[in-house]
């Protein structure tokens, strides 16, 4: 997505050069970052890059070894009260209750968080309303589906109405529906202005949401910025597959070849390969669709695959991203 996070927002969390080490692992080494109100801001990595345990750091979970913490310029203090109001964490794991019904779950929370009377009952019935948990007032958390466990994992998590939502790997295993009704709220969230730090190893995910994103590879963040800014930078090339009415005769296959010397060029039988760099790719594609149109060739299908964030992890790592 394009990025439409203004310069003039404020920020309103910082981490400035976080390390931290178990023994001797070093699960993250001199990482800054910064997050913008109104913005979600995708942490990207394969399992056991350094994505949760920056997160518990952030959340004031847990403690870096070296570095700082900053919400709206001030220094995190987890023991603050004020601090704990204006951010939320959702965990991958199941945090509530199982013994409580959905309801009983989101009113604890909130009464843990210091709501009571009206406010409590008009957050519990917004959340469950907005997060399509009704029919499921009244049931345990044991009768729930995994998927609907982790939409009343979100909704005890934002019952205090935060500024500031970490989310830990939320679609993890989800069904599709679920997943992309997660993706919606998170939408919703950001329309709210609330800041979203979401960490998670889905490429598409990312691209889909988020303004910003931050890519850790073992414990270091190697770049960020806008994805698709990225994906221009680091994505590589714009593929073209072109199948045509006939089999391409030797000849005008050379021609191909002779015309992209600089391209990755293919031609098996009736089909066309070309891996364009992305600069001027449109025009050349455009170029090549109407030379093979004025040879004779009727086409059967122009296909034009973008680079995308996969292309950007795999170019910069020089690995595919692992679950």
């Amino acid at each position: 997505m394009v990025s439409d996070i203004s310069p003039l927002q404020r920020t309103v969390c910082e981490a400035a050069n976080i390390s931290k080490s178990f023994g001797n692992f070093k699960a993250l080494d001199d990482v800054s970052l910064e997050m913008y109100e109104g913005e979600v801001f995708g942490l990207l990595g394969s399992n056991g890059a350094g994505k949760s345990t920056l997160t518990k750091i952030m959340a004031g979970l847990l403690s870096p070894d070296a570095g700082e913490v900053r919400f709206l310029g001030n220094p995190l203090d987890a023991g603050n009260a004020e601090f704990r109001k204006i951010f939320a964490v959702v965990p991958q794991e199941i945090s509530c209750y199982y013994g409580f019904t959905v309801a009983e779950n989101i009113r604890f929370f909130g009464i843990m968080y210091g709501l009571r009377g009206q406010k409590l009952d008009e957050m519990a019935r917004h959340l469950t309303e907005w997060l399509g948990l009704v029919q499921f007032r009244d049931r345990p958390v044991n009768d729930l589906s995994g998927g609907y466990k982790r939409l009343l994992n979100i909704a005890c998590a934002l019952v205090n109405d935060p500024l500031i939502i970490f989310l830990d790997e939320p679609t993890v295993g989800l069904d599709p529906n679920i997943r992309r009704l997660i993706w919606d709220k998170i939408r919703e969230l950001k329309m709210q202005g609330k800041t979203i730090c979401l960490t998670t190893h889905y490429l598409d995910e990312a691209q889909a949401l988020c303004n910003r994103i931050g890519l850790l590879v073992n414990g270091r963040l190697i770049v960020k910025g806008d994805p698709m800014e990225l994906i221009k930078k680091y994505g590589g090339y714009r593929v073209l597959i072109i199948k045509v009415d006939r089999a391409i005769s030797e000849n005008d296959g050379a021609s191909i070849r002779n015309s992209f010397q600089n391209e990755q060029t293919e031609i098996l039988g009736n089909t066309a390969i070309i891996s364009f760099k992305q600069e001027h790719s449109l025009e050349k594609i455009s170029l090549l669709t109407q030379w093979i149109e004025e040879q004779g060739y009727g086409i059967i299908s122009s296909v034009v695959k973008e680079p995308e964030l996969e292309d950007v992890f795999l170019n910069l790592t020089g690995q595919r991203m692992r679950d």
